[in-house]
């Protein structure tokens, strides 16, 4: 009996790596991290909205949340949207991580679906981009992670799980379909890629579900925007985009591949799989659906409603999103002032 449980056991160690290629989180990590954005929305200096974002084209198309750059008191864009680009490497310090910012601007939104397309000013790094994946093509059990900047956790974070499930017309929002996982969320989350072991987005992290009946917590239930949702939207909104080409079966390929440096950005800045404009940039005006959103958004607390006591579900961050708030106020008056200076001068 023992000899044959001893077989079985060795059977099962052997079989594993039939079954279970491990996912190359480093690799698409290191490949991906530069092309997700940290978005700052402000209204004014005590009501900031917090996000993330994907960059899909090379002049600078960001992909995101609407609730991360939607004014919901007014229905219309912050007033001020600030986009800061991953350094090469993160030190842990949020006032040198975020030195590289752009200005950004909302060229369209749909409320109810819960998605938005920035234009970065002046935009001209080589990030590469964020490709699409084919959501029709994703199973459930597949594993992917998420790149963020979550409260309470570190800037351009990475989280890992799996896909969990599928919702459609979430909410009774029609077209709104969504995959369920179990990937770690949290408030500044939205608007990041999902993306799988190729570093395609399968997803946009949308929203979270922490409380159920009896107010009794609930974890690991987060939801991502399909990327079929997503492709369709931007193609209504006059985008041309394609689907990621890479085979899926190259997923396994690439966990025996050495990381080679570099190598996921190549081709990427041509837009050859990337999004295009056709002919001039979306108008501001008349592209939200205004349609309900119920959904409780993952960043949908201004900092005065932060300051409330939330429950806290994870230990204390290394930055608190106040204070990056401020900082960031800080940035700009200095920048005022060194304007201010100039002209003086002349």
């Amino acid at each position: 009996m023992k000899k044959l449980s001893l077989i079985i056991l060795f059977v099962v160690f052997i079989c594993i790596p039939s079954f279970s290629y491990g996912f190359p989180a480093v690799r698409v990590y290191k490949s991906k991290s530069k092309a997700v954005v940290l978005i700052i929305s402000q209204k004014d200096s005590k009501s900031s909205m917090l996000g993330a974002g994907s960059i899909i084209s090379p002049e600078g198309y960001v992909v995101t949340n609407a609730h991360v750059v939607i004014n919901r008191d007014i229905s219309r864009p912050f007033s001020r949207i600030t986009v800061y680009i991953k350094p090469d490497r993160l030190s842990g310090d949020f006032r040198k991580d975020i030195s590289d910012r752009y200005k950004a601007r909302v060229t369209a939104y749909d409320t109810g679906l819960d998605i938005a397309v920035l234009k970065i000013e002046g935009f001209h790094e080589n990030t590469g981009l964020i490709k699409l994946a084919d959501s029709g093509k994703v199973d459930i059990g597949e594993e992917v992670v998420a790149i963020g900047h979550p409260e309470q956790g570190g800037l351009w974070s990475l989280t890992y799980g799996r896909i969990s499930g599928e919702i459609a017309n979430q909410s009774n929002i029609p077209g709104k379909d969504v995959f369920q996982t179990d990937t770690s969320m949290n408030r500044g989350n939205s608007g990041g890629p999902l993306l799988d072991a190729r570093g395609y987005m399968v997803g946009i992290n949308t929203n979270i579900a922490r409380v159920g009946a009896g107010n009794l917590p609930i974890t690991g239930v987060n939801f991502a925007l399909k990327s079929s949702v997503v492709k369709k939207w931007l193609d209504s909104q006059g985008f041309s985009v394609a689907y990621g080409k890479e085979p899926v079966d190259a997923q396994k390929q690439a966990v025996k591949d050495d990381m080679k440096e570099g190598d996921d950005n190549k081709g990427l800045v041509t837009g050859a799989s990337g999004i295009s404009k056709n002919n001039k940039l979306l108008p501001d005006e008349g592209l939200d659906k205004k349609r309900p959103q119920i959904e409780e958004a993952l960043n949908e607390k201004s900092v005065v409603q932060a300051e409330k006591k939330d429950r806290i579900l994870t230990p204390k961050r290394p930055y608190r999103m106040d204070d990056l708030f401020r900082e960031v106020e800080k940035e700009l008056e200095n920048m005022m002032e060194e304007m201010r200076m100039k002209i003086r001068k002349r």
